[in-house]
């Protein structure tokens, strides 16, 4: 196989690798792989602040690609529908850099953010290692004014230095206080924009073709995140577990068309249910969905999660017309210090199994453990 097979391919009506390529089939080949290079630039793309809305920057590549490809016209750019198979490269040239500038900007700067929190965290912690020392030191200076005190037996030298020591005390752990809230607000407020960073990460993880919900890869990171973000900011999370009530019964008596058909309205009555953009709704596996709600103690939760039964419970599937056909258990659970993702998603489903047992089609909450 020669150079050119290797690089585009074989093509129809295209003479065999072992034959010579004409210029026309060539060029044929070229044309194809750039307007190609420019629809995988759009699909995978960064989420660039000036995009606006995620879809129009893919939609704009493609039009690239079609220029590219046979001439037609790019509307975004105004470039119009070419009369002659003429190509405006320049235009295609401009486009292709201004993105790959931006873009290396976008990850550049992000990269510079995501350093300069790490190296606050470090420095945060040193300095609170540093304060402790501190405080360790005058408490030890206080309690050993106390030992002399006591050895003197004069009660009101003994009386005078707890007054003291008690104060002082006061006074160091108030001014620690008010330096570790100020170092977290500093830190939350850098970390803000981040966050939002890791929102719009969110949207591009792959997505369930059947429900549209996120799928089990795209939950697998996101409560993986999560976890860590509870650990630097101690933000809430709450995890809910959700389980199709004998959803078998449906596959058996309906067909498997029909318990997709169910899938898909639980997909869309989740997304109804849990509308917040940091909401992240994913199919977990089989007739199983997770919900994780950020920035949300399980306090707030509900009243969403009985929305979402509600919700299924009205579903209607019109290749399965059965009277209550759909119904759902819910189990759910918030973040504790110390908790793991494997702990997180094992109290959510403990929770999950407390609603089957006590007769499906309700919601359980497990709290989290309380301190040891």
């Amino acid at each position: 196989m020669d150079l050119v097979s290797k690089l585009f391919g074989a093509r129809k009506g295209v003479a065999q690798p072992d034959q010579p390529v004409s210029v026309e089939s060539l060029a044929d080949g070229a044309l194809d792989t750039l307007g190609s290079i420019f629809r995988v630039m759009g699909d995978s793309a960064f989420p660039l602040e000036k995009d606006g809305d995620p879809a129009v920057f893919p939609s704009v590549c493609a039009e690239f690609a079609r220029h590219i490809e046979n001439g037609a016209a790019v509307p975004s750019f105004d470039i119009p529908q070419s009369e002659n198979g003429a190509r405006q490269w320049d235009r295609v040239r401009r486009f292709f850099a201004d993105r790959r500038h931006a873009e290396k900007s976008f990850v550049t700067e992000r990269l510079q953010d995501y350093r300069g929190v790490v190296d606050e965290l470090v420095s945060g912690l040193r300095d609170i290692g540093e304060r402790d020392q501190l405080t360790e030191t005058s408490i030890r200076k206080n309690l050993n004014a106390i030992e002399e005190a006591v050895e003197t037996g004069a009660l009101p030298t003994i009386k005078a230095a707890f007054t003291t020591t008690v104060s002082n005390i006061n006074e160091t752990f108030a001014r620690q206080k008010e330096q570790y809230e100020l170092q977290l607000q500093e830190l939350n407020e850098r970390m803000s924009s981040l966050r939002q960073d890791l929102v719009a990460a969110r949207e591009e993880m792959k997505r369930d073709s059947l429900t549209d919900a996120y799928n089990r890869g795209a939950f697998d990171s996101a409560i993986a995140q999560s976890v860590n973000m509870h650990f630097i900011m101690q933000q809430p999370v709450t995890l809910v577990m959700v389980d199709l009530d004998n959803f078998k019964l449906v596959n058996d008596t309906y067909g498997h068309s029909a318990g997709d058909e169910v899938l898909r309205a639980i997909g869309d009555c989740l997304a109804r249910s849990f509308i917040r953009k940091s909401d992240f709704v994913a199919r977990y596996g089989g007739d199983e969905f997770a919900v994780i709600l950020t920035d949300t103690p399980a306090r707030h939760c509900d009243s969403l999660i009985q929305r979402f039964l509600e919700y299924s419970r009205k579903i209607e599937i019109p290749s399965a017309p059965a009277a209550g056909l759909v119904a759902c258990s819910a189990g759910y659970t918030e973040i504790a210090d110390g908790d793991t993702v494997a702990a997180l998603i094992k109290r959510a489903d403990e929770a999950l199994y407390k609603a089957k047992h006590l007769g499906r089609d309700r919601a359980v909450f497990l709290p989290p453990p309380g301190p040891a």
